[in-house]
């Protein structure tokens, strides 16, 4: 009965327009090209394994949202589903640029705390499974120190208020 369920959710799912899955999709793919590539520096496919993952996450809980039937579920769940997508892409290759300009020590820890609060501060589902959530926040081998529950519109939002952009 829950294979039905997944595959009628799924079925759903692809049902929606092509259009409100394309950013999703592409970055996706992007991500997981970027992290098979063997020739890629190891820290770029680092950040593509995390994009990777924060996908992966934020795709099985709007799936569970879709399968929830408390919850009016449909294009709405789809479309913020690429608008996360777009946001978390956005969100990273922000911190990546902005971290990559930082001349100083102390400037490249200010803009890792800064992106690190903002996403763990705004959380999208309230995952009560915090180790995994935070399997990259706590991990100092990743430059990528985020939570994967994150809503990353209003994280987005808040550092660009914090970096002085709009």
């Amino acid at each position: 009965m829950k294979r039905l369920m997944i595959s009628i959710a799924i079925c759903c799912m692809a049902a929606v327009g092509t259009q409100a899955q394309q950013a999703f999709k592409e970055i996706y793919e992007l991500s997981n090209k970027t992290l098979m590539d063997s020739k890629e520096d190891k820290e770029v496919r680092k950040v593509a394994l995390f994009k990777v993952d924060a996908l992966t996450y934020l795709n099985t809980k709007l799936l569970e949202v879709l399968l929830d039937s408390t919850h009016q579920h449909g294009y709405n769940v789809m479309a913020r589903r690429d608008s996360m997508a777009y946001f978390m892409y956005d969100y990273v290759n922000l911190f990546t640029r902005e971290y990559s300009r930082a001349n100083k020590k102390g400037e490249k820890e200010r803009i890792l705390k800064t992106f690190r609060e903002a996403s763990i501060n705004n959380p999208l589902f309230n995952d009560p499974d915090r180790e995994y959530v935070l399997t990259y926040y706590n991990r100092e081998d990743f430059l990528t120190q985020f939570s994967l529950d994150t809503d990353w519109v209003k994280a987005n939002a808040y550092v660009r208020r914090k970096l002085g952009e709009k």
